[in-house]
């Protein structure tokens, strides 16, 4: 295996010589986009506002000299002090002729501009813009989406049984198909009104039969209408709604930290629809903000829907749930169990936003009162004693946002109630013209509880955590970039595997240069030290031990066609548990995307291989994927993977796509574990897409 590794490498870098002497200028990709966005993340993602943000974008571009701030945050390439340079750049040289004139706004690199441009138009506004709302909806665009996918070797799931074994284990095999179904159907005119309905079934759940006699397990629906006169959003059926700094209301995808160190400051966008297969986490019912004043907006929003949860008491007299032990947010009915707990308990929801928005200085104010139909007792653990106990709880919030010169000031403070606060405080600081500086500061108490809470952290739910975090960019030379973060934390209370208070500490160093146009690449060393349960424990003693996990990746993206781009990643990780010895592992892949020039044809496909000495030294890599489809799988244990993407426009408003990706272990008998078990080292996913425009 070292051989292997050793002789592909060097063809690897063989190759990257040839790159440095093109200078080939290719338009920048969709996918370019959304890769850089998601390429940081360790599970797979739930991208759909923003991939519907970036395609209205790439349909309709932002007219430099119109845009707004809002407008320009829906880019999400661009961090703040970038938006106030080009909005400073626009109103002290208007009009601006040219995108590539941002080339010279302080901050913003030619690298930048190449991937922004597509997205930027001079003196264009979007269509729908200006139109009456009878003229909107008749040049409306509709869009019909259906996808299928599979694992194609057999699960154990979906293996052969005897009935009387069955009978005696019900839950030893699903109820449905192998296949995951998904539909979706949107009308959009401009960014005005949107309306549409989603449609999904999981692997192993029924299809128009049993558990399911209406077709699909999930559907959402929804209606969304944008600046009708004094209403500035108007959503019915499904949405999001997202405040502040996100420790109230920001359900959904949140950025954390990664490179893009400087991207701590959330920016609240209120009410947004809402078309993703979240199942639970989301609101259902109505919600408007309305413009009471030139500067000052109100929102009111109610929600009611039916959740999934485990049952752990019923009145044997009226049936009715008396208790649950924890809510499921799996979206997962393929077993008579999972069946079971599928929208058991009533969820209702009310909320408010009050904000204000002058030209220096904006604040808000969020309130949100929800209550279950049953109580939620989670078994009494030792860690758990501050979580959420009860029928109904509420939130409230109030943040800032404010520039001083070259620093931006942002905040939040929320109480739950419980008596818990959370408190989040932050500064973006340009220290010059080639050195921006971020920091935050968070403190959440161990009894706050905020279940749609969302904000900037290490722990998954905003509480027992206190943290200090401080990020750095450096323009040292031309074509270099150097970022950095440091983050420091602590957890007063114990915590899920670890039962002792603790503290730890995150850091990352990346440094990127580009030599040419065409060439880009990032040398990267993350570290992370976070206590868990010590393996082996005293008697009546509780302690923890350091693991300490440290990456070490290199990756190179360059172009040597106009139609042909490669890109090479190599990746080192060393997890290290102070009682035992340190497990090791390594990633290599080759990325090849081709898109001809006179062809309606683009291909994508990844050859990768690793090994590691156990699941602990795991790495994550970023894959295309179909479009609204995205994955960061895993990479462990010894072996390949391998992926095909094509994308095909059949003719104008018909769009097909076609994935093939396998995993090979060739030391493994049995892949995976429970009903998705498979006999056999390999596993292989089929998915087929198609999407009609008109």
């Amino acid at each position: 295996m070292k051989i292997k590794f050793f002789i592909i490498t060097c063809l690897i870098f063989w190759g990257q010589l040839v790159a440095f002497s093109q200078q080939l200028i290719l338009p920048p990709s969709l996918e370019e986009i959304i890769e850089e966005i998601a390429a940081n993340a360790e599970e797979d993602l739930d991208l759909s506002v923003i991939i519907d943000d970036l395609y209205f974008l790439w349909e309709y571009p932002l007219d430099i000299n119109q845009a707004s701030r809002e407008d320009l945050s829906r880019l999400y390439l661009l961090n703040d002090f970038q938006i106030d340079r080009l909005l400073a750049y626009v109103r002290r040289y208007p009009p601006v002729l040219s995108v590539y004139e941002l080339i010279y706004i302080e901050g913003f690199s030619s690298d930048l501009v190449r991937k922004i441009s597509p997205f930027l138009s001079i003196g264009e506004k979007p269509p729908a813009a200006k139109l009456s709302l009878n003229k909107s909806l008749k040049y409306g665009r509709h869009q019909i989406y259906l996808r299928t996918q599979q694992v194609l070797e057999e699960q154990k799931g979906f293996s052969s049984i005897s009935d009387s074994a069955l009978a005696a284990s019900p839950n030893s095999r699903y109820l449905g198909s192998r296949q995951k179904i998904y539909s979706r159907y949107l009308f959009s005119s401009g960014n005005r009104i949107f309306w549409g309905i989603t449609a999904e079934k999981d692997a192993g759940e029924e299809f128009f039969r049993a558990s399911n006699k209406s077709g699909f397990d999930y559907y959402s629906a929804h209606v969304y209408i944008r600046e009708l006169g004094k209403i500035k959003r108007l959503a019915l059926g499904d949405f999001h709604v997202r405040f502040g700094q996100g420790l109230v209301l920001w359900p959904g995808f949140s950025t954390g930290k990664s490179a893009d160190v400087l991207n701590i400051k959330k920016n609240p966008r209120g009410l947004i629809r809402y078309a993703s297969t979240d199942e639970n986490l989301f609101m259902r019912g109505a919600g408007t903000t309305i413009s009471v004043a030139e500067k000052f907006d109100v929102t009111l929003f109610f929600s009611f829907k039916q959740i999934d949860a485990s049952v752990s008491g019923i009145d044997s007299a009226t049936n009715r749930i008396t208790e649950v032990s924890s809510l499921q947010n799996t979206g997962l009915h393929g077993t008579p169990s999972q069946v079971k707990n599928k929208n058991v308990l009533g969820e209702y929801i009310a909320g408010s936003n009050v904000t204000w928005k002058g030209n220096h200085f904006n604040s808000g104010f969020t309130a949100i009162y929800y209550r279950y139909s049953a109580p939620l007792i989670p078994a009494e653990r030792i860690y758990n004693q501050f979580d959420f106990r009860g029928q109904e709880n509420y939130n409230i919030s109030a943040d800032f946002q404010t520039s001083l010169n070259n620093i931006q000031l942002f905040g939040e403070i929320a109480l739950s109630q419980s008596g818990g606060s959370a408190l989040l405080a932050g500064l973006l600081a340009n220290a010059g013209p080639r050195v921006t500086l971020a920091s935050a500061f968070r403190r959440y108490t161990r009894d706050y509880q905020a279940y749609f809470s969302n904000a900037f952290g290490e722990n998954t739910r905003n509480n027992n955590e206190t943290g200090a975090y401080t990020g750095i960019v450096l323009l040292p030379l031309p074509r270099w970039k150097v970022s950095a973060f440091m983050d420091i934390f602590s957890f007063p209370w114990l915590k899920f595997g670890a039962y002792t208070p603790s503290q730890g500490y995150d850091y990352l160093v990346q440094a990127d240069f580009s030599p040419s146009r065409n060439t880009s690449m990032y040398f990267r060393v993350k570290q992370k030290n976070k206590p868990l349960n010590a393996l082996i424990e005293e008697p009546f003693v509780r302690q923890t031990e350091e693991i300490r996990n440290t990456n070490f990746r290199y990756q190179i993206n360059y172009r040597v066609l106009p139609t042909l781009e490669l890109r090479n990643r190599i990746e080192f990780v060393s997890y290290q548990r102070e009682s035992q010895a340190s497990e090791n592992g390594f990633l290599i892949y080759q990325d090849v995307i081709y898109r001809p020039e006179n062809i309606p044809i683009s291909l994508s496909f990844r050859y990768a291989m690793f090994e590691t000495d156990s699941y602990n030294a795991r790495m994550y890599a970023y894959e295309n994927d179909v479009l609204y489809a995205f994955s960061v799988p895993a990479y462990y244990d010894q072996g390949t993977r391998t992926y095909l993407n094509i994308s095909y426009s059949l003719k104008k408003g018909i769009d097909l796509w076609l994935r093939i990706a396998q995993t090979w272990l060739p030391d493994r008998e049995i892949i995976g574990s429970g009903l998705n078990e498979i006999k056999g080292n390999t596993r292989t996913e089929a998915k087929v897409q198609a999407r009609m425009t008109f």
